[in-house]
């Protein structure tokens, strides 16, 4: 196994973890809800719930700070190594943590530390891990494909946790909502250590190694990317506000409101969402593999312009008694997000050279999906709430997609730094 497989194999690995416990927290909304944050109304239960998980993204821009200047003066592979240590032992201990009841404030205080944790963990593994994967790329026409890694293997982290579920209610049954959960959290250890093995295996990407031999003592990456690459960083930006808003919201929203079905034996709503991710998987690799080919912008532009017009209706769509509508609505959704996401790890990482990619490709994603992923489903939940009408929510989620179209526009071909 060559390099460059081993870079495949450990960041397919170690992504998935982390969305492992995103799908995880997400699908046992009632559940963490009720034991967590007990309420009279399921309202205000939601809300602290979606507090809890806004908290994380929340902190994800601190870890972005801090682990993009270690990647970039000491090495992208120090840098992940301590963040998926740090992922599977939060990630497991959200497990461990007594109830509300059993525990009284210091449960929900104690999970929103973890949460902390996480945030911080995941802003330096998310980001610096498609960079360490895209630098090992010697001859860069591949760029899109292997950026789009990052997008299908957390597809494969829902989908295994989906499955993980069904062995979990299988085998615990009525435990299940009392205990059971509990073992899902505990194998993300498992997953830490076998990410963390086939990491320290790796060596350090091509790009780095290019880099290290010319590199300043006195460098500081954040103080030249803030005075040489503003322009790049802010377009950054701008580029992971759709995705981040729009796939959150949707999931949430999906997880919230759409009532549980079974049918044979079946739950129809889990299948439906092993079936999108799925979609998800082979579409940002499908589309990030276009774009090697015809060029990004000339992929992401139609793909923003759907997303703008779909996010509109996209919540009422998900609304609808008929479960085929929202089934069909859901599934249709998650092609032009998956293309987005599948394209966005190579087109953020080309605006910023090797000195600066860690630091400016972490901040410009976390601080995109801190905002935006983590707030969107409370602002959505708000807006709905406030307006009676989920037309509201559409207009923001479609506002997102613009910002997004904006962005991209800005692009010149100079901004591109493919620099080893």
């Amino acid at each position: 196994m060559n390099n460059i497989q081993k870079a495949i194999l450990s960041g397919i690995i170690c992504n998935m973890i982390v969305w492992y416990e995103l799908t995880l927290f997400g699908v046992l909304t009632h559940t963490i809800s009720n034991i967590f944050f007990p309420s009279e109304s399921n309202y205000l239960s939601t809300i602290k719930f979606l507090g809890s998980f806004a908290i994380g993204f929340g902190f994800r821009p601190l870890g972005a700070f801090i682990f993009g200047y270690i990647g970039d003066k000491h090495g992208r592979r120090k840098v992940l190594l301590t963040s998926v240590i740090l992922v599977s032992i939060s990630s497991t201990t959200i497990g461990v943590i007594p109830g509300y009841k059993e525990v009284g404030i210091f449960s929900p205080m104690l999970l929103l530390l973890c949460r902390i944790i996480q945030g911080i963990a995941a802003g330096g593994e998310t980001s610096i891990n498609s960079a360490f994967l895209i630098e090992h790329s010697s001859d860069k026409k591949n760029l899109g494909f292997l950026g789009s890694i990052k997008a299908f293997s957390g597809g494969l982290g829902s989908i295994v946790c989906f499955v993980m579920i069904a062995i979990c209610k299988k085998f615990t049954g009525e435990n299940y909502e009392i205990w059971g959960w509990r073992l899902l959290f505990y194998f993300c250890s498992i997953m830490g250590v076998i990410g963390f093995l086939t990491r320290y295996i790796m060596e350090e990407s091509l790009a780095y190694k290019i880099h290290d031999k010319n590199q300043s003592l006195s460098h500081s990456p954040f103080l030249e990317l803030i005075r040489d690459y503003k322009r790049a960083f802010v377009i950054a930006i701008g580029l992971g506000v759709a995705q981040n808003a729009i796939v959150y919201s949707l999931i949430m929203f999906y997880n919230i409101s759409v009532k549980e079905l079974t049918l044979s034996g079946i739950d129809i709503k889990n299948a439906v969402r092993i079936t999108s991710e799925i979609i998800f998987g082979v579409s940002a690799v499908l589309f990030a593999t276009l774009s090697d080919k015809i060029g990004r912008k000339n992929v992401m532009v139609p793909i923003l312009i759907v997303l703008a017009c779909t996010s509109l209706p996209a919540l009422s769509l998900l609304s609808y008694d008929d479960h085929y509508i929202v089934t069909l609505s859901y599934l249709l959704m998650s092609i032009p997000i998956a293309a987005s996401f599948g394209i966005y790890n190579s087109l953020t990482c080309e605006l910023f050279p090797t000195k600066v990619r860690c630091t400016g490709f972490s901040l410009a994603h976390n601080i995109s999906a801190g905002i935006f992923g983590g707030v969107s489903p409370s602002i959505c939940m708000w807006l709905i709430e406030k307006t009676e009408t989920k037309l509201a929510a559409g207009v923001y989620l479609t506002t997102c997609a613009l910002i997004n179209l904006i962005s991209i526009l800005q692009i010149k071909t100079k901004d591109k730094k493919i620099d080893w």
